[in-house]
């Protein structure tokens, strides 16, 4: 008898087995319909062209734009759902007449394909291609064979696409341009266009998105009857984590950058060996810091002889002390003036400035230059450190402006080393007295630069 027992739970599990991928594909496709028809509300035709697997299954399907107004406000209007502060790009794009854009995105039409597994929760994998161009552009085409030539083979080969990823919560995890190696034939010449690896990436966890953007490779060759030119891009990475507007982080960085072009007037070369850079914006006990630090390594321009070369760029900014209430309300005040709302008047824009300053803030600026030279000027290494200060204080707009300068504290160190500063004085930037005011620290010449209620110092010694 138990073992009767037990063969009808067995048996009953492996039904559960074989029917749960049909029950999964029911609700998706119950899901995909439902997306469908919104879409097709909001002037996204989507049509399923093909279907099949079981356990795994794959589709295919058009996406087409039959109306360019509505599905760009649709589009629109979900990017600054999730996102607040695209708001006023969102207005800008929204700037075009109705016929304009209808005419401009009307027919665009992409193929899909999409997979995903119906026993497991899994990712679903999504890619688009280019498939038609606006009817306005098709229409275009025909009249101009040699466009037609260039463009209609790239859509024919599918070289125009993306590669996405859903999580099973729907949410966009992963976006990727497929890698193009292409040769275009101009008029006058050819262009060679060559990338690899352009992802995005997204992970949501709660509020919160951490991301990165990256571009192993990107290769652009033109030779264009009287002109030559290169750009070459590798290893660029953006990463960030992003809660909200006033708390989030990045970082980038560069492998490096060269820019050729060359024609009968230019001869331009310029480079960059490396990048890296850091940013944030925080807010702490109602008041907001924002930090960014950037190194720049051997940056190269060059034109017929005038070249500039730097050895090493490193600057750091640190913000401090605003108000947040404050900086929320200027930023809500200037939308409103920008998007042609109810317009603030100009002393409500005032009032939230005086506001800021009423409350005070710190800013601190350290620059260090590295092996610069330009023309027949060479510096080793000059540095400068500045910390800028404005107390809590009680301006009002009925003082004169010149009343902020009182306000205001500067503490500057400039760190010379001695043969830029003999270079310094040849090009005659100041006086020699003023030079003369320098404290010798071995290679080194010392400037401590202060300004307090308007009074400019130098090493101690008020400068008139």
């Amino acid at each position: 008898m138990a073992k009767l027992k037990y063969g009808i739970i067995a048996s009953v599990v492996v039904a559960a087995l074989a029917v749960a991928p049909l029950v999964v594909s029911q609700k998706i496709d119950a899901s995909l319909k439902d997306k469908a028809t919104l879409l097709e509300q909001n002037g996204l035709k989507s049509e399923t062209l093909s279907k099949s697997g079981y356990l795994t299954t794959q589709r295919t399907f058009s996406l087409e734009v039959t109306d360019g107004k509505k599905a760009r406000d649709f589009l629109l209007a979900q990017l600054v759902d999730k996102n607040a502060q695209y708001k006023l790009f969102a207005q800008a794009l929204k700037e075009e007449t109705e016929a304009g854009i209808n005419e401009a995105l009307n027919g665009l039409k992409f193929k899909g394909e999409m997979a995903y597994s119906n026993l497991l929760l899994s990712d679903v994998k999504v890619a688009l291609t280019l498939n038609e161009l606006p009817t306005a552009v098709q229409e275009n085409l025909l009249q101009d064979k040699e466009a037609s030539a260039l463009i209609l083979p790239l859509l024919t080969r599918g070289v125009l696409g993306i590669d996405m990823l859903f999580g099973n919560d729907e949410a966009l995890k992963e976006l990727k341009l497929k890698d193009i190696q292409e040769e275009l034939k101009v008029e006058g010449g050819t262009v060679n266009v060559n990338t690899k690896d352009h992802t995005l990436k997204l992970n949501h966890r709660g509020e919160s998105v951490y991301g990165s953007f990256g571009v192993a490779h990107q290769l652009i060759l033109a030779d264009i009857e009287m002109m030559k030119s290169k750009s070459e891009l590798k290893d660029f990475i953006y990463n960030f984590t992003y809660n909200n507007e006033f708390n989030n982080k990045a970082d980038l960085s560069i492998g490096n950058y060269a820019l050729e072009i060359k024609d009968e007037y230019t001869n331009l070369n310029a480079g960059l060996g490396s990048l890296k850079a850091n940013s944030s914006i925080e807010e702490q006990q109602k008041e907001l810091q924002m930090k960014a630090d950037y190194t720049f390594d051997k940056i190269f321009i060059g034109d017929s002889g005038d070249d500039i070369k730097l050895e090493k760029l490193l600057s750091t900014f640190f913000l401090r002390g605003l108000d947040t209430e404050v900086v929320r309300k200027l930023q809500a005040d200037y939308n409103t003036l920008i998007l042609n709302e109810t317009a603030p008047s100009e002393e409500v824009l005032l009032n939230d400035l005086i506001a800021l300053i009423n409350h005070g803030f710190k800013f601190d600026v350290d620059v260090m230059l590295q092996g610069l030279t330009y023309d027949e000027v060479s510096l080793k290494d000059i540095r400068v450190d500045t910390k800028l200060e404005i107390a809590k204080n009680s301006y009002t707009n009925k003082q004169s402006p010149l009343a902020l300068l009182g306000l205001l504290e500067i503490n500057s160190k400039v760190k010379v080393h001695k043969d830029d500063r003999a270079t310094l004085e040849s090009l005659q930037l100041t006086s020699a007295e003023d030079f003369a005011l320098g404290k010798a620290e071995g290679d080194y010449f010392v400037y401590e630069i202060a300004m307090k209620k308007g009074a400019i110092s130098v090493n101690g010694q008020v400068i008139q």
